[in-house]
């Protein structure tokens, strides 16, 4: 994934996520098993979009895929 695609999918990502409801963004946050804190710097994740920033490509397409699935993914 070229760095232009990873940052359009971590954009679509992060705004499908902000669109859901209170109680989808903790079940999403639950079944990712989202790590609390940045594996290199060791501080805390303040949002998702950090979270997934930090993601490797694959991760990212597999949340996509989720959200796909589960009728959560905006279409940008």
């Amino acid at each position: 994934m070229t760095p232009k695609e990873r940052n359009a999918l971590i954009e679509q990502l992060d705004k499908s996520f902000q669109a859901m409801n209170e109680w989808v963004k903790m079940a999403t946050k639950h079944a990712m098993s989202a790590p609390t804190h940045h594996p290199e710097t060791g501080e805390p994740f303040k949002s998702f979009r950090e979270v997934i920033e930090a993601a490797s490509d694959e991760s990212l397409i597999s949340l996509r895929d989720d959200f796909d699935e589960n009728n959560d993914l905006i279409k940008l």
